[in-house]
């Protein structure tokens, strides 16, 4: 065989198999980049969120989406379409901040018409600088460009580890993974003595000179509403976008304060409702100072983290209507309500048997 002859075969055995490599990803496509699995169940999970929600964007049947953080991940689309109507599917971040949340809103609207937007707007994420990722995104599977997707066709993990777990489900199906898919809530222990672990209470309690006036943090927080918020609801009229603020337990707030962050945080939230109650396309709901929650501990992993079923009565209330805030003065009297059970559980200097 000559050189020349061997330099061909050689490099045609080279792109044979980059092709094998190639056509391997597209077909099976564990992330769903190209198609919705049928014929196995797909790798969704919290460790593949970021790459699992390029795929659903593209390729889920869906209306309506779920944005925010792990505050939304027990949520359960099928009891959202029922409520709400529509087609509801997650597009959470866990621990993303508004800039994240933005790239999953830019995905939704370029491939989807959207219905409904459910948004948990968590107050501490918003004093992230707007164009910051807390978890950092696969752009590759975001993008429009074909090119970009070499790095999946050619990701060692894809086909090392994706891959052969897909082929290890081939033939079966999950109906519900639509509900469960990045649902924490059976997976952690509730109770005071989860959620006061390491927590220092006392009626000596000095906190930290409290930041209510701080204007670089406010500025930071108008710009997240200004370029993470604001241009997806005057880009789209026809959509409703239903913002809720999430219960995080007393003790949450009571950490804030700590950390001479209570005023801040609900000036900053009155900040954003302000901005947001003009449009014709928006809702809010503040569950803040709701206390059957927020004095349970039962219902908390840990100081802001709640189980599935205040998930369910979230969506049950908004379906209601009900924690509707209409004006700022309605948001403000939430705001006293915190201040003061705040205040009650710093004169006690422990968690109390009941308030």
């Amino acid at each position: 065989m000559t050189r020349k002859r061997w330099a061909l075969l050689t490099m045609a055995m080279l792109l044979g198999a980059l092709s094998l490599l190639i056509g391997s990803v597209v077909i099976i496509d564990p992330f769903e980049i190209y198609h919705k699995a049928t014929a196995f169940i797909p790798p969704i999970s919290s460790g593949t969120q970021s790459y699992s929600n390029a795929g659903i964007a593209r390729s889920y049947d869906y209306d309506s989406v779920i944005i925010g953080s792990s505050m939304t991940e027990n949520f359960r689309p099928s009891k959202l379409n029922a409520l709400l109507g529509g087609r509801f599917v997650k597009l959470c971040i866990n621990g993303g901040t508004p800039y994240n949340h933005r790239q999953m809103l830019d995905m939704a609207f370029a491939n989807r018409d959207i219905r409904t937007v459910l948004y948990g707007l968590d107050v501490d994420a918003l004093t992230f600088f707007y164009t910051t990722p807390k978890t950092e995104m696969p752009d590759y599977l975001y993008s429009a460009d074909l090119l970009d997707d070499v790095r999946y066709w050619l990701n060692q993990s894809v086909l090392g580890k994706y891959i052969p777990a897909c082929l290890k489900t081939l033939g079966q199906s999950d109906p519900d993974q639509i509900d469960t898919m990045y649902a924490w809530g059976e997976d952690f222990a509730y109770g005071r003595d989860a959620v006061l672990a390491g927590k220092h209470i006392s009626s000596d309690e000095v906190p930290q000179e409290e930041r209510q006036t701080d204007p670089v943090l406010s500025q930071q927080s108008m710009l997240n509403v200004e370029h993470n918020l604001i241009p997806f609801i005057e880009a789209h009229p026809q959509t409703e976008f239903i913002f809720f603020f999430p219960p995080y337990s007393l003790a949450r707030w009571y950490e804030f304060y700590q950390q001479g962050k209570l005023i801040y945080h609900l000036n900053q939230k009155d900040a954003v409702i302000k901005r947001l109650l003009p449009y014709d396309n928006v809702r809010i709901y503040d569950f803040h100072a709701e206390l059957d929650w927020i004095l349970n501990l039962d219902l908390y992993v840990d100081t802001e983290h709640y189980g599935p079923q205040i998930n369910s009565e979230i969506a049950a209330r908004i379906a209601r209507d009900e924690n509707r805030i209409l004006s700022l003065d309605e948001a403000r009297s939430n705001d006293a309500v915190l201040i003061d059970y705040v205040g009650r559980l710093r004169a006690l200097g422990a968690w109390p048997d009941s308030f």
